[in-house]
């Protein structure tokens, strides 16, 4: 005659299999994550080679962030005019990114914003930025990286003094941020409530003197000088749009970048297109400052420690 099992030794195997999975499953989450961060490597260093491709036929100069075309207000970004040697746009979206990655700030609702969709918390921001009917963003459908701002500045048009900036200026090219991922926190990229989400701004790891914030698309004013590094105290009150949802914290472009998207550290892309895993601060520590030995975007000055006044190395 075939025993069947009693409740008791049902119980158990459920109670044994139940403990595997709660060991295996933050193993299995683990092994997921970090495939993910292996895949958004590529995807950084693809869009280095992309931008090495660029600067060969643009005379070694770095795109400008976002720049206004025509007399429609219209702004082309530099993923736009990268995507021709990246070749693949879904490249630009990183496969680590919850949001799926940012949609244009004014973006094609009647296509979908091209079939690429945008995130369903992303507002449209054609009317506030100032679009007529017809016209959008030229950047890629979603976007996961942004730019460093000294090295690919704000220059939206001729009234902005920001310039671009040629590669062969950059100090230390393997030291040197040039793209870094995106927030993926709306306080971080909306600022204000029911605006445009800033998808378009580069990402900056200086202040002005005495931290004070800036946008960085013109030349600082002497009396603005010396330009600081910023510092850990004010790199964790502007990421707090991100770990407390906070729109109010101080508006230094840093809140553009993502304080960590894999644990405590990011994959960033460096100026000689190498792409390495680092910790985000650090990349703003003023021993081995990673966004740049001077503001090459702003005038040329020296960024300083603003603990001792000494130029960052």
């Amino acid at each position: 005659m075939k025993k069947a099992f009693t409740l008791i030794e049902l119980l158990v195997v459920i109670a044994i299999i139940a403990i595997l999975a709660a060991i295996l499953f933050p193993v299995f989450a683990q092994a997921k994550m970090a495939a993910k961060k292996s895949a958004d490597l590529s995807n950084t260093k693809q869009l280095g080679i992309g931008l090495q491709i660029y600067l060969n036929d643009f005379e070694d100069v770095f795109p400008p962030s976002n720049h206004r075309i025509g007399t429609e207000n219209q702004e082309m970004h530099w993923s736009w005019m990268a995507l021709p040697y990246v070749k693949n746009e879904q490249i630009f979206a990183s496969p680590a990114d919850k949001n799926g990655g940012w949609a244009p700030g004014c973006y094609d609702e009647s296509t979908k914003n091209r079939g690429f969709g945008w995130p369903s918390m992303q507002v449209n921001g054609c009317a506030s930025q100032g679009y007529p009917a017809g016209v959008y963003t030229l950047q890629v459908g979603r976007l996961s990286y942004t730019a460093n701002q000294l090295l690919i500045p704000r220059k939206r048009s001729n009234d902005d003094t920001s310039t671009v900036v040629s590669a062969t200026a950059v100090d230390d090219v393997s030291g040197t941020i040039l793209l870094a991922p995106m927030s993926e926190s709306q306080a971080c990229m909306q600022k204000e409530a029911g605006k445009e989400f800033r998808t378009y701004r580069p990402a900056i790891a200086i202040a002005l003197k005495g931290q004070k914030s800036n946008g960085f698309s013109s030349v600082p004013s002497a009396s603005n000088l010396p330009l600081e590094a910023i510092s850990r105290q004010t790199a964790e009150k502007v990421f707090e749009c991100q770990t407390k949802n906070d729109l109010s914290v101080p508006d230094h472009t840093l809140r553009y970048t993502h304080m960590g998207r894999f644990e405590k550290g990011n994959n960033y892309v460096f100026a000689d297109t190498s792409a390495r895993f680092r910790n985000t601060y650090s990349t703003l520590d003023p021993q081995k400052f990673m966004w740049g030995k001077v503001a090459y975007s702003l005038g040329g000055s020296a960024i300083v420690d603003p603990l001792t006044g000494n130029p960052v190395q």
